[in-house]
């Protein structure tokens, strides 16, 4: 019986390494599970995990970021609060668009971020409205507090700098486009409001907007917490 066990432990082992073999001699980067991630690759069905894995290798993550074209801090560890505080956090000082500062995340956020920004942001703002974003406006990132401001459950991942929320963006002409003013819309501004939701989802694992519930009314929700969830 151990015999047979250990042959069979081997045989999986041998697979296993074949597999990776092939995956790295033939499949591109982004849809390479193996591969290393870059800011700069496409998304694909696997990016959302290689970004999500991240928070079990720092190391990498922050090598990643360094490889970047974002300029940012390392944040000191520490606990801010009751199940609150910066662990593995970055505060981002520039990147493509302006965020007017106090933003601060997890390294696999900051990069999730920084994805989207890239691959989507940017080149769906020209496509579709004919112009870039200047400014993304945002409601914060960290805040030490439960899920929706409760005075009781779990901690929203606000209370770990895991998250950011979206309330809209400011274009090169000065014009605004609102989560909450265009994103029930059937004009353009609408359109890249429901994109920006859309392919947020590639990179972070919880996306909510508006149809999630009132409290979504007027911004998106991303983070990096343990739940997959585009709604």
């Amino acid at each position: 019986m151990l015999k047979t066990a250990f042959f069979y432990l081997a045989l999986a082992a041998l697979v296993s390494l074949f597999v990776a073999w092939l995956a790295h001699r033939w499949l591109p980067s982004n849809l390479n599970p193996f591969a290393p991630l870059s800011m700069s690759e496409q998304p694909s069905f696997i990016t959302q995990f290689k970004i999500a894995r991240l928070k079990s290798d720092p190391g990498q993550c922050f090598a990643i970021l360094e490889a970047s074209q974002l300029s940012f801090d390392y944040v000191s560890d520490k606990e801010t609060g009751e199940s609150c505080g910066f662990f593995n956090t970055l505060r981002l000082k520039q990147s493509g668009i302006s965020y007017g500062g106090n933003i601060t995340l997890t390294c696999p956020a900051l990069v999730a971020l920084g994805m989207w920004e890239y691959n989507h942001v940017q080149p769906l703002a020209t496509e579709i409205l004919g112009q870039k974003v200047q400014k993304i406006k945002h409601y914060g990132t960290y805040s030490c507090r439960n899920i929706n401001s409760a005075k009781k459950g779990r901690r929203s991942q606000h209370a770990y700098a895991n998250a950011i929320d979206i309330a809209g963006f400011q274009l090169q002409d000065g014009s605004s486009v609102s989560v909450l003013q265009h994103g029930p819309d059937d004009t353009e501004k609408g359109e890249f409001i429901r994109a920006m939701h859309n392919t947020a989802c590639d990179y972070f694992k919880t996306v909510l907007g508006p149809k999630y519930n009132d409290l979504h009314q007027d911004h998106f929700h991303f983070d990096m917490g343990p739940s997959f969830v585009c709604r």
